[in-house]
């Protein structure tokens, strides 16, 4: 099921029009879009942030992230991240749809969702949103992550996406060799990546966007709560790469006769 948050907050918001394209990002929980590409989103206002693990349990119960974070149960915690998810996005001028996928905390409560699950579902979202350019995690070292990095993958190898651009999740880049792998995945499905400037999607002020992340940080208070302070890789520069299938000969003669830009 969808959850649309049909009137975010816009206290602070960026709101005004620019030239930037409209995004569809992909974000395996309730924070990883703004910890990993919040600045991109606050220089295309009026994305959509899809949150796949946004579900909550049937019945209440309690997780040791849940506790850190300083909630009583699940029911508290879902209800209230998206609260925060909402505030967030809406001071990078986005809105958020959020999934039932379990995260995997909540694993022995539900069945843990196959990857084709998960593309399914976000196949859905990038159809609804046509037009909009569809923006996925690399997929890195957690569990819930990495399932979603391998649906987003599958609608490539499936042929339900052309391409997408890739942000590096945050937190989990800066593990030794966790990138290097996922490179090594992408290439094992025969896609490619190339990196991309942020240039590439719109000219902002640097600090005035840096300014916005900091403050949509902030609004995942119990987030910050259970990390004890805003982890040190969110200040690093995010990078962007745009994934897709390796060409066949056609394709290749194709793309020598199309105009440049993003697609």
């Amino acid at each position: 099921m969808l959850h649309p948050y049909p009137h975010a907050p816009r206290d602070g918001a960026l709101a005004e029009p620019c030239r930037a394209p409209r995004l569809i990002v992909v974000s395996p929980h309730l924070d990883d879009a703004v910890l990993g590409c919040g600045g991109l989103l606050a220089m295309c206002p009026g994305s959509v942030v899809c949150t796949v693990f946004a579900g909550e349990p049937s019945a209440p119960v309690q997780a040791k992230w849940d506790t850190a974070s300083g909630f009583a149960d699940s029911h508290e915690a879902i209800r209230a991240r998206r609260r925060e998810d909402a505030r967030a996005l809406a001071l990078c001028g986005a809105r958020p749809l959020w999934l039932d996928f379990l995260d995997a905390q909540y694993a022995r409560y539900g069945a843990m969702p196959r990857v084709e699950a998960i593309a399914d579902a976000l196949a859905e979202q990038f159809a609804r949103f046509e037009g909009y350019l569809p923006v996925c995690p690399f997929g890195l070292w957690h569990s819930d992550h990495v399932l979603v990095g391998a649906a987003c993958r599958s609608l490539l190898r499936t042929r339900r996406l052309a391409r997408y651009f890739a942000y590096e999740d945050a937190i989990y880049r800066a593990i030794p060799r966790v990138l290097h792998e996922s490179f090594a995945r992408l290439e094992a499905d025969r896609l490619r990546a190339s990196a991309m400037s942020a240039q590439a999607f719109g000219r902002r002020s640097a600090r005035q966007i840096g300014a916005v992340k900091r403050r949509a940080i902030r609004a995942y208070q119990s987030q910050m709560r259970a990390f004890g302070h805003v982890p040190p890789d969110v200040e690093r520069a995010e990078h962007y790469w745009r994934v897709e299938r390796w060409p066949s000969s056609m394709e290749r003669e194709a793309a020598t006769r199309a105009p440049s830009g993003l697609f």
